[in-house]
């Protein structure tokens, strides 16, 4: 079986491993800047603004941001064992 053109997969698994990395490091960086950028939602008021403000948004974006790193990891992986 060939292996192709795995650059492509390296792309992708580097962008799940710095967007992981950036959930995990900067969560709060995150919260505010989309509590300052989604204030409104097509004209009207967003109705997540309540939830964004809360523990329970940094802690989806802590666990998100793992596994988008456990996800890189696996598309690594996957490309290392198709060698």
């Amino acid at each position: 079986m060939s292996s192709g053109n795995t650059g492509f997969g390296h792309l992708v698994a580097l962008f799940f491993l710095a967007g992981g990395i950036a959930g995990l490091l900067f969560p709060y960086r995150f919260q505010a800047a989309a509590l300052k950028k989604r204030a409104k939602f097509w004209g009207f008021p967003n109705p997540f603004l309540g939830w964004m403000e809360t523990r329970g948004y940094i802690w989806m974006l802590r666990v998100t941001g793992t596994v988008a790193i456990a996800a890189a990891l696996f598309i690594e992986l996957v490309i290392a064992s198709n060698k």
